[in-house]
């Protein structure tokens, strides 16, 4: 009987003291001050500075979608134009990404982002893409505004993508019709 109260009496004071040492614990964690943000963290808050836009941006922001975009897997999208003419702000899962409107050689336009981010945005015209350069991943795909569905519905003279444009090589024929 007494071995049974002794090992009593122990184990009650081990959970004492290790409630204590858990309380201690506690108490020192809120008592620590807030670290401050890293040299990372403080640069990832910094806008970029946008300069003013050249005649061919205007003219690739001109030739944006803006508004709403159904993509795939329910997602969705927004394009609207910045307060400063010529960028564009793409809004997709409550982030918004600050972005540079420029027209490839394809016919393409590339919204990439400003101040070195890793987002770009392809239209091409039956869908538009955003992706990660940074990881080399899409983040959401085939994304159709309504002009772009219009487009798919409209023009059958395309290829797939319809990139067909004046003066570009038609890649609609196959060995069967040509």
């Amino acid at each position: 009987m007494k071995l049974v109260h002794s090992l009593a009496l122990v184990c009650a004071s081990f959970a004492l003291a290790g409630a204590a040492v858990a309380q201690d614990k506690s108490s020192t964690r809120q008592a620590r001050p807030a670290k401050s943000p890293t040299p990372v963290q403080s640069a990832q808050a910094v806008l970029p500075t946008l300069t003013a836009a050249d005649q061919e941006q205007l003219v690739a922001a001109d030739q944006t979608y803006y508004g709403p975009y159904d993509c795939e897997f329910k997602q969705t999208l927004s394009i609207t134009k910045h307060s400063i003419d010529g960028y564009v702000v793409v809004t997709f899962s409550s982030k918004a990404y600050t972005m540079k409107p420029e027209r490839s050689s394809t016919g393409a336009v590339r919204l990439e982002e400003v101040g070195n981010g890793p987002m770009l945005m392809v239209q091409i015209p039956t869908k538009s893409m955003l992706m990660d350069t940074a990881r080399g991943r899409r983040i959401v795909d085939a994304c159709v505004h309504e002009v772009q569905a219009r487009e798919v519905v409209a023009d059958t003279s395309t290829n797939a993508l319809g990139m067909n444009m004046t003066g570009q090589v038609d890649t609609s024929c196959t060995k069967a019709k040509c």
